[in-house]
């Protein structure tokens, strides 16, 4: 398994130069970067649609979301994922196993579905299991982008973090990102303005270090806490995408995504 430490090996390539040294870095670490999807929530915008059932085996278009969310990156070349579970978690579990049948290797952090600790806390809860690096996407989007060039603008960079933007002007949600000079400025859910412009696409990546400065916040707390912090500090890059997202958050988001995949296996 190849693991390299950030910390200890890529700051040389920017203090120095050597980009030689930094594609060499870069291309053996792409492809192995650690996905952590975080599939805890509750889903309560869509649980009256299948009661009890996790947001990951919603069924679209045939099968589980999980399994489009898996075979979407196998597909792209990526194979370490890590499930952040809780509500529904032997569910969960008992559908993935071990990731074979998708071509991908799957390891747990489980929460206690009675104290969920949020999108940012179950991070810290999955601390101990996080790589030096990592990719994370959330549990009910779909993302149909090439995940190699995300993967690379990170770690060809010097931040600590980076999120992928989309330019949405508030069309398919509302909008929540100022981007100014490559950078993340400001990141809100909550305020609304015309500088938000750009929307969390669902691709974030961090630094393990990142998530160790949250070890003693209060639980719950969402991811957006640290993202928002990155942002006021200067430390989250921003790389605009240009493919539309899916997600499966809101009844209106399940139809589109199943037009979406149905449309695409038929190649309308």
């Amino acid at each position: 398994m190849l693991n390299i430490r950030w910390s200890r090996v890529s700051p040389q390539f920017w203090s120095t130069g050597d980009l030689k040294g930094l594609n060499s870095f870069v291309s053996r670490a792409e492809q192995d970067i650690q996905v952590v999807i975080l599939a805890g929530g509750l889903g309560t915008r869509v649980s009256h649609l299948w009661p009890g059932k996790p947001k990951a085996l919603i069924p679209i278009a045939g099968q589980p979301f999980i399994d489009h969310q898996l075979r979407l990156l196998s597909a792209n070349g990526l194979h370490r994922i890590m499930l952040c579970i809780g509500f529904g978690a032997e569910e969960v579990e008992e559908y993935v196993g071990d990731g074979t049948r998708w071509g991908v290797e799957v390891t747990y952090s489980r929460e206690d579905c009675k104290e969920l600790a949020g999108t940012g806390g179950a991070l810290v809860r999955a601390l101990p299991l996080l790589n030096g690096y990592f990719m994370v996407v959330y549990g009910d989007a779909y993302l149909p982008i090439d995940y190699k060039a995300v993967i690379r603008a990170f770690l060809s960079q010097p931040l600590p973090a980076m999120m992928c933007v989309f330019r949405n002007r508030n069309r398919w949600d509302r909008s929540n990102a100022e981007v100014r000079d490559g950078k993340v400025v400001r990141y809100s859910k909550d305020e609304v303005g015309n500088q938000f412009e750009f929307i969390d696409y669902g691709i974030n990546f961090f630094r393990r270090n990142v998530i160790e400065r949250y070890r003693s916040h209060p639980q719950p707390f969402e991811l957006a806490v640290i993202q928002s912090d990155l942002a006021r500090q200067g430390e989250l890059a921003a790389h605009e995408v240009f493919s539309r997202f899916y997600e499966i958050g809101s009844p209106e988001g399940l139809k589109e995504l199943e037009r979406y995949l149905s449309e695409t296996r038929t190649g309308q």
